[in-house]
């Protein structure tokens, strides 16, 4: 496993689309300067996978010998001197040769014609197909090819302590490699300082704040919950509530195809110390249930929500 710290622009809309106002913006590169986006903009824009994968920016050249390795990413911006923390690719792959999808091509140009005044003079009065061709081009960079659910993105920008991470170059316009326990402390930051409103937490039950935190360390597990996803798909050939059976993928289409949560299915009060989390442990459940589960202490049984729906049918 190489672990990368790799710096992006700042975005507005959580690195889903390009921001509007970049144009000829100091500090974030000739390119952002000159043509008022960079295409990490759609890092963490999982509509646009392509084959069941997220292809985000990459200006980096593995060494032959690590070309085929893993990657664990964590991404920060830098602004008002201070390294802000917004997400993570874990298990990525580095690939010479990344695929291109027209209908992403096509969201990615419908974005940046809403940039306005705000799109450089390169891309501007360029006609569709022109358009097309140039980003086509460009999606020779995209060559971090990592899983959706691997793409985490924090909630919201997160200062990074100098004694976790500190360099005096700010610019860092490569992604660089860091050891394993930096990566580690990067990664624990997310766990330690995630929303408190994520379902429904209340820190005034019982249990207490240092006990749920590790139960939602537990459940956001990725590897164990992408094996639940894949075992259970296996059984049923698709994805859904395990509660209420609500499958994503006919309400949504697409956007919903094998979009499921995992739910820890161990009571809180049965956690004791550093417990690994198993496969069997883990149930899909849609997001109306999840938070449901989660909306009492101790945790709903899912037997219990169940009989909860039927009663109010």
């Amino acid at each position: 496993m190489i672990y990368i710290f790799q710096r992006i622009i700042q975005n507005h809309f959580q690195w889903t689309r390009p921001s509007p106002g970049r144009l000829g913006t100091s500090g974030e590169g000739d390119y952002v300067q000159e043509n008022g986006f960079g295409h990490e903009d759609w890092n963490f824009n999982k509509n646009l996978s392509i084959k069941l994968f997220l292809y985000g920016y990459c200006y980096y050249q593995p060494t032959e010998h690590k070309r085929n390795e893993k990657f664990n990413i964590a991404f920060a911006t830098y602004t008002n001197k201070r390294w802000y923390l917004i997400g993570f690719y874990l298990n990525a792959e580095f690939v010479d040769d990344p695929p291109i999808k027209d209908k992403v091509l096509r969201q990615k140009m419908n974005d940046l014609l809403q940039l306005g005044n705000s799109l450089g003079a390169p891309w501007q009065k360029l006609n569709d197909k022109k358009f097309i061709a140039k980003l086509k081009d460009e999606a020779q960079w995209l060559k971090w090819r990592v899983a959706p659910d691997d793409a985490v993105r924090t909630n919201q920008p997160l200062v990074i302590p100098k004694k976790v991470f500190d360099t005096k170059n700010y610019r860092i316009v490569r992604p660089t490699e860091i050891d394993k326990k930096t990566f580690d402390s990067l990664y624990y930051l997310v766990q330690a300082f995630s929303e408190e409103e994520d379902y429904g937490y209340d820190w005034e039950f019982p249990e207490g704040r240092e006990v749920e935190k590790k139960h939602r360390l537990r459940e956001r597990n990725q590897a164990v919950i992408r094996t639940a996803k894949e075992l259970f798909k296996k059984k049923h050939n698709k994805l859904f509530c395990q509660v209420c059976e609500f499958d994503f993928h006919p309400k949504y289409g697409e956007i919903g195809l094998d979009f499921i949560e995992g739910h820890h299915t161990l009571p809180i009060s049965e956690l004791k110390g550093e417990v690994k989390t198993k496969v069997e442990d883990i149930a899909l459940v849609c997001s109306n249930c999840h938070r449901m589960l989660h909306r009492k202490r101790p945790w709903l049984e899912m037997k219990v929500l169940k009989k909860l729906i039927d009663e109010n049918a």
